[in-house]
């Protein structure tokens, strides 16, 4: 199976860059930009999350239960995660 390409030619000088060249360096420089932006906003989130996760496991305590009860992983859930009273 032939694949068939074209070539265009590029213009390279030494002259003041045309205004398409301008344009579409602004919007790479525009989107790097951006793209840190988000980058950055996205590790922040992660890192607040990871501290908040740290607080919540050092402020768990054992309850003591009696041997014979068990409870079932929901509770446990609850009483790992419990949900804010409104």
């Amino acid at each position: 199976m032939l694949i068939e390409t074209t070539m265009t030619a590029a213009g390279v000088g030494l002259g003041p860059a045309s205004a398409l060249t301008r344009t579409r360096t602004a919007w790479f420089r525009l989107g790097g930009i951006l793209g840190k932006l988000v980058l950055t906003g996205l590790l922040l989130v992660y890192l607040v999350g990871w501290v908040q996760d740290f607080q919540r496991v050092r402020h768990l305590e054992a309850e003591p239960t009696p041997p014979s009860k068990v409870i079932t992983k929901y509770e446990a859930w609850e009483r790992i995660y419990p949900r804010p009273n409104h």
